[in-house]
């Protein structure tokens, strides 16, 4: 298995390098993918995001339910069939060779591993560690952050639980203070939330944590501009990157931020329980492993992967999800993700009785947005869009929105009838 996992390895490894060789495809559809991707050329992310063609061609990469269309990506999105295909091949190959496989070869597979999502990632492998999911990348962060009694934590009401729950945990234990900013974000400007955190810094300020694209709504936050403002004032900053993170273009070093984690098994189509985390190389060393490990140095990454025995065959799998992104290429990707988003929206915006949420501006949001119908209860609208329309979606707890997250694999005839089905609703 050694030395056919070595050539997996190498041919995504020259694939990180820009050689897109069309023989190292698992599947017919694949091929067809990257074939369609030759045909287009020179062109912008921006046209390209319009080529029907070529996008039914990514399409037809994944196997769908026609029971239903499908706008709950956000929750986590289908692999392409090539990347199942891939991960039931590294099971079954685990599967021969278990113990000796454990014990005598994942280290080095998976320091590979490492190594292309860094890459992918745009960062150092010594600085990104492979997680199963964003909750637990941040928790290893906030969990293991040496706070004292009254430093304070600088966070916004529309954060994920998860880490709301985790930082009030620590105040709860060790008399850390949230500082919890409830700010109407969809209506102010980049600079306007941008002052308002700079504002609510206190000298016992510590860190901040900050959500890239707010999971309620879709809305992308100007992190990097949060960054370099709590850097000015000694703070640090956690980014959860959990939806951004393959959804839009920018390299995790882009933003400037300390710490960043997400779930690979949302928007980069990777295998369900994949996460990432990123610690910047001179904060590894403060921070407290969330699991205890004396295997490793205080300063390296690998400190925080002391979780016990995992499933390694889902890990070896993200090199297929690397391929998959890099061949559509993340900024094609993310002009096509806005396109069809704006595609909904563009045909709701007037419609009476509906309400978009979500700010329309291209660098405020992607391909999550939330919509409502006046007077009608969020989870009545999304249970007749599924009971009389087959599509599903989910009210994400704000208030009166329905959350609509569609994918690379969306194609317009769905969005209309999600447009149609709308419409019939806001007009009973």
């Amino acid at each position: 298995m050694a030395d056919s996992r070595r050539d997996f390895f190498r041919k995504a490894g020259n694939l990180t390098l820009g050689a897109a060789a069309a023989s190292i495809w698992a599947s017919d559809s694949l091929q067809k993918v990257h074939a369609a991707t030759e045909r287009l050329g020179q062109a912008s992310p921006e046209a390209s995001a319009l080529d029907e063609q070529f996008w039914y061609s990514v399409r037809g990469a994944f196997n769908l339910s026609p029971q239903f269309i499908n706008f709950e990506n956000g929750y986590f999105s289908p692999q392409p069939e090539a990347g199942i295909d891939e991960v039931c091949k590294n099971a079954r190959a685990i599967n021969e060779i278990p113990s000796f496989y454990m014990r005598r070869q994942l280290v080095d597979d998976t320091r590979e591993m490492h190594q292309l999502l860094a890459s992918f990632a745009g960062c150092s492998d010594e600085e990104i560690l492979l997680t199963r999911n964003t909750t637990e990348s941040l928790n290893i962060v906030i969990m293991g952050l040496k706070l004292q009694p009254g430093d304070e934590a600088l966070w916004g009401t529309y954060e994920y639980g998860s880490m709301k729950v985790a930082f009030e945990q620590r105040a709860a234990r060790e008399g850390i203070v949230n500082k919890v900013l409830d700010l109407p974000i969809t209506s102010m400007d980049n600079d306007e939330i941008v002052a308002a955190y700079k504002k609510a810094i206190t000298p016992r300020t510590k860190v901040i944590l900050v959500s890239h694209i707010v999971y309620l709504t879709g809305q992308v936050l100007p992190v990097r501009e949060i960054c370099d403002m709590a850097h000015e004032q000694g703070v640090e900053v956690i980014v959860d990157g959990a939806h951004a993170f393959a959804h839009l273009a920018d390299k995790i070093p882009d933003l400037h931020c300390d710490y960043y984690g997400a779930s690979l098994h949302k928007w980069m189509l990777a295998p369900l329980g994949t996460g990432i985390l990123y610690i910047k190389k001179e904060n590894i060393d403060k921070v407290w492993p969330l699991f205890g490990d004396a295997g490793y140095a205080s300063d390296s990454i690998h400190k925080f992967a002391h979780i016990g025995t995992y499933p390694a065959y889902l890990q070896l799998a993200l090199a297929e999800a690397i391929r998959f992104n890099q061949t559509i290429g993340l900024e094609r990707k993310e002009a096509r993700l806005r396109y069809i988003k704006n595609y909904w929206v563009d045909r709701l915006i007037d419609v009476p009785n509906i309400v978009v949420h979500t700010p329309r501006e291209a660098h405020r949001s992607c391909a999550i947005s939330t919509v409502g119908i006046k007077g009608q209860d969020p989870a009545d609208v999304t249970n007749a869009l599924y009971d009389k329309y087959k599509i599903f979606t989910v009210p994400p707890g704000y208030p009166g929105a329905v959350r609509i997250c569609p994918n690379i694999y969306t194609i317009p005839y769905e969005l209309d009838m999600f447009v149609a089905a709308m419409k019939e609703l806001a007009a009973t």
